[in-house]
């Protein structure tokens, strides 16, 4: 289809958020619209590349929230589409970290430090609540080593750093999916946009989707009948 002299609505970005734009618009009724990606390829951050013969997920590898009450709409197309999925069973998972001699290292020791960082932390914000002059005596301690990072991050940046309650798990459920298809996560992109946009074999030939295309001043108009 050839793209419109004049367009009701411009699209910025060929991610899922922007192809999802267009058809929904196109559900509507309204089919005048031009999409404008920077990149060479629709997708935004999901995206994937050859490893080795192996398709490998650059950006979103999972589809989260699976099996609540609501029914989770990437779910749904994931279904419908056949892709590839693999239940992430974490029921059962556990971490080892190894010094360089292979020695398990106690994550306590981590644990530890972190304790008394917040205990010193705790005391100190007290101390300058009762405008006390004294200086803590025990300062909170940084992880240092490589060991000693990794099983800081492991411990207190991804297990406590989430904010709860994540909208995703609550409304659509805790289950999570591997995406394990050749076609990639990007397949349910492409599924979405033959509803509204001319392909044919797997390829989007329509004019009304524009790659490479980054404007730097760009006058979007919107028509409301």
């Amino acid at each position: 289809m050839d793209s419109p002299s004049h367009s009701s609505v411009i699209i910025i970005g060929a991610g899922i958020s922007g192809i999802s734009a267009g058809k929904v618009l196109a559900e509507n009724g309204i089919e005048d619209m031009l999409i404008l990606e920077a990149s060479d390829r629709i997708g935004g951050r999901i995206r994937k590349e050859n490893f080795g013969g192996v398709s490998v997920e650059l950006g979103a590898g999972w589809v989260a929230g699976v099996g609540g009450k609501e029914p989770n709409p990437v779910w749904e197309l994931a279904s419908q589409s056949g892709l590839r999925t693999c239940f992430s069973d974490y029921s059962n998972a556990r971490y080892n970290i190894y010094d360089r001699s292979g020695k398990i290292f106690p994550s306590g020791v981590a644990a530890d430090s972190y304790k008394k960082a917040v205990d010193s932390a705790i005391e100190k914000l007290r101390s300058l609540e009762a405008n006390l002059d004294s200086e803590v005596t025990e300062q909170p301690r940084s992880p240092k080593t490589p060991i000693e990072l990794a099983i800081d991050f492991i411990l207190h940046d991804f297990e406590m750093a989430e904010v709860e309650p994540i909208s995703t798990y609550v409304d659509f459920g805790e289950r999570e999916f591997l995406v394990a298809d050749d076609r990639g996560y990007e397949h349910l992109l492409y599924k979405m946009a033959e509803d509204f946009l001319f392909t044919s074999e797997g390829k989007i030939l329509d004019n009304r989707l524009k790659l490479n295309k980054m404007q730097s001043h760009l006058a979007v108009a919107v028509e409301i009948d």
